[in-house]
């Protein structure tokens, strides 16, 4: 195991760098200036030519890509063209709040499609799993920033229970940041919750048909331990799988979910750079996501050895 976990730590170097190398390019091929976005009228070739210099934007892309990854590794994750602010402060301000968006959104799912889904697998083709699976699919089917367009229509302006948009921190007011942070949730996980609903029924219907569900029911166990000890834990096993993926769509999905809601997290401040051409932060977000990605894939790899004795990793083998 401990071969298997430094061996991917060691891919995930290569794999960071080549998307942060891909989205260095791309940002630099993109129409726009962020010296122009940052003087407005003010510009003058001179001033734009000083602000370049100061940044090392008259380098060629390739020293530029050099000079910031140099920087990366001794701590420095750059400075802000229009802020001009160090990017670790803001990150560092923004990543709490985009993490608890993402665990509550994610809290959210599994509480609606694990009940749901096995449910659905225990009482098949009857009006609990077609409700299910129709909810799921419309779930699946409705984008996310129109979803949270149509929970601000109802929770917040017709029956004004949650505020449509803001943050408050939760050192602040535990009750406050809730209330802030539902919707925002609820839009976020909906989707989520579709999906894994139809892959823990599915996943269901097949466990609590193998002969050690048959065994344990001939022996005389309850039928809710047989579901919950027996059958569940193995029916998760895939679920944990795509749980991972879902975590790396959920990061993107903060991006849109954060820019409806006005949170100000990683998403929105991803937003912002990009609108604004800021290179640096652009860089530092597209980095920040990418690591999330990759070992949220890794800690996923990890857990199947613990929900499945069955699975080994050994030295040569992925």
């Amino acid at each position: 195991m401990k071969e298997y976990i430094i061996r991917r730590l060691v891919l995930l170097i290569p794999t960071v760098l080549g998307v942060s190398i891909l989205v260095f390019l791309m940002m630099h091929f993109i129409p726009g200036d962020p010296v122009s976005l940052l003087l407005g009228d003010y510009y003058t070739e001179a001033t734009a030519k000083a602000i370049r210099a100061q940044y090392g934007l008259d380098k060629p892309l390739y020293i530029q890509y050099v000079l910031w990854l140099s920087r990366l590794f001794i701590g420095d994750w750059g400075q802000s063209i229009i802020a001009n602010r160090p990017i670790f402060d803001d990150l560092v301000q923004r990543i709490p709040v985009t993490f608890e968006l993402i665990i509550l959104s994610m809290t959210f799912a599994l509480l609606i499609a694990v009940p749901a889904g096995v449910i659905a697998a225990l009482k098949p083709y009857s009006w609990r799993d077609y409700s299910a699976m129709i909810t799921a699919l419309i779930g699946v089917s409705v984008p996310e920033f129109f979803l949270g367009i149509l929970l601000i229509l109802f929770f917040s302006l017709l029956w004004g229970i949650l505020p449509a948009v803001g943050y408050v921190p939760l050192s602040e007011s535990l009750w406050g940041n809730l209330q802030h942070m539902l919707l925002p949730a609820m839009t976020l996980g909906l989707a989520r919750a579709a999906l894994l609903t139809r892959l823990v029924r599915a996943s269901m219907m097949e466990v609590i048909r193998l002969d050690y569900v048959t065994t344990a029911r001939a022996k005389g166990v309850r039928e809710w331990a047989v579901v919950l000890k027996h059958a569940l834990k193995n029916a998760l096993i895939p679920t944990v799988t795509v749980l991972g993926l879902q975590v790396g769509f959920l990061i993107g999905g903060a991006i849109v979910v954060e820019t409806v809601f006005a949170v100000p997290g990683v998403g929105s401040f991803g937003i912002a750079a990009i609108s604004l051409r800021d290179y640096p932060q652009v860089q530092a977000f597209v980095l920040l996501f990418a690591l999330g990605f990759v070992l949220t894939n890794l800690t996923v790899d990890i857990l199947y050895a613990f929900l499945d004795p069955r699975i080994k990793y050994e030295t040569g083998t992925s």
